[in-house]
């Protein structure tokens, strides 16, 4: 995890850099104690450092373990306000064992995955106590296909409202649910279909000023826009996009090697 100076430009170094687990992905921080909440994926876990660590820094407290319902989690927020955290999961599941070997990359307090035991369960938003620690069972699972949640990514919950949005990759969709939900129950409000130009999402971000919902999508390049109360197929009121709708957009993103071509002086990059 890297901080920088919110006025840094160009290719300086971070004021702060911290070590975290392999494979994190959700951030979230409860500003109240300065604590800095990460998911780790490949170790189904969430960590729990002080906001302000630097370095080889000791967790604070992990959720862990075969009770956790912890299943590949991705977003993760922090409500300060009835004091939970909110988690969304994959669903990729393995069991652990305490002795063991650790695998996919440590963040699992000791524990070892089991070889053979791997799993696949619906994907799911699990709850926990703001201040939960070890392997402890969530208070609350929204789960089953009611749910629509399909590889959901990131996640922005509105304290006020008491709504989760959650970015839902695999399904090309918004899904907005309570913060109470509980088991298999359908979203209060969906974003989906072909007028929302919604493709892969996989960030959000809730703008309660100006009461709109901003939306990342992997899947066409692009920053949709749309009203705080969207429900069903709306088109976007703005569209960030480097390209035409008929074209593609040059992006680079997870970029996981990086080759030149000599013959046509280009540099090619996957993503």
């Amino acid at each position: 995890v890297c901080s920088s100076d919110l006025e840094a430009r160009g290719d300086v170094p971070p004021s702060r850099e911290m070590e975290t687990p392999h494979g994190t992905y959700g951030i979230a921080v409860y500003e109240e104690d300065s604590e800095l909440f990460l998911t780790v994926q490949h170790a189904s876990s969430v960590v729990v450092y002080p906001k302000y660590g630097e370095g080889k820094q000791k967790e604070l407290r992990m959720i862990a373990g075969n009770k956790t319902g912890l299943a590949d989690p991705h977003g993760v927020v922090v409500d300060s306000k009835n004091k939970m955290i909110y988690v969304v999961n994959y669903g990729n599941w393995a069991e652990y064992e305490a002795g063991k070997e650790r695998g996919g990359g440590g963040g699992t307090g000791g524990l070892g995955r089991i070889p053979g035991s791997g799993k696949f369960f619906p994907p799911s938003i699990t709850s926990y106590p703001l201040k939960a620690d070890g392997d402890i069972a969530p208070t609350r699972t929204i789960q089953g296909p009611k749910t629509q949640l399909n590889w959901p990514g990131h996640m922005f919950l509105d304290e006020d409202s008491g709504l989760i949005y959650v970015a839902n990759d695999g399904g090309d969709s918004i899904l907005v649910f309570k913060v109470t939900d509980s088991g298999d129950v359908a979203p209060t409000r969906v974003i989906k279909g072909p007028k929302t130009l919604i493709k892969n999402p996989t960030g959000i971000f809730v703008d309660k000023k100006n009461r709109e919902i901003v939306v990342a999508n992997m899947g066409n390049h692009s920053a949709t826009v749309y009203p705080m109360d969207a429900n069903g197929d709306v088109p976007p009121v703005r569209q960030i996009r480097g390209a035409p709708a008929d074209q593609p957009a040059l992006q680079i993103g997870n970029p996981g090697a990086v080759a030149y071509d000599t013959k046509r002086n280009q540099i090619l990059v996957p993503n």
